[in-house]
């Protein structure tokens, strides 16, 4: 008997994430790099706190959990939460994990 594979009809919602500050969120930026560098999200600044909006499949996900919810906070899979913040705060980038990422692994020295 052979199992067949399910897919959903759209894209998994992005894991939205919060941190406190500047250095949670680049522990974090720099896991999620190690282990998933081109992992789409979006990142924005909201009344002094950074959310994060990663957006991979539902495979990916055990690699982003234990990456970003060491540094910070799980908020939920919520595009629209995250929307809100972005809309009502500043969004900083579009390809956060692959721009932050790379300019981390590149002021590290190796």
């Amino acid at each position: 008997m052979r199992l067949k594979r399910l897919r959903l009809k759209h894209p998994a919602q992005p894991l939205v994430f919060c941190f406190s500050g500047v250095s949670a969120l680049c522990g974090a930026v720099a896991r999620i790099y190690g282990a998933l560098p081109s992992a789409p999200a979006l990142l924005c600044l909201y009344q002094g706190r950074y959310y994060l909006a990663v957006s991979v499949g539902l495979r990916e996900r055990r690699r982003i959990f234990p990456a970003a919810g060491e540094f910070g906070t799980y908020l939920g899979a919520a595009p629209v939460l995250y929307a809100y913040y972005a809309e009502h705060g500043r969004e900083l980038s579009r390809n956060a994990i692959s721009e932050l990422g790379t300019a981390l692994d590149r002021s590290d020295g190796s």
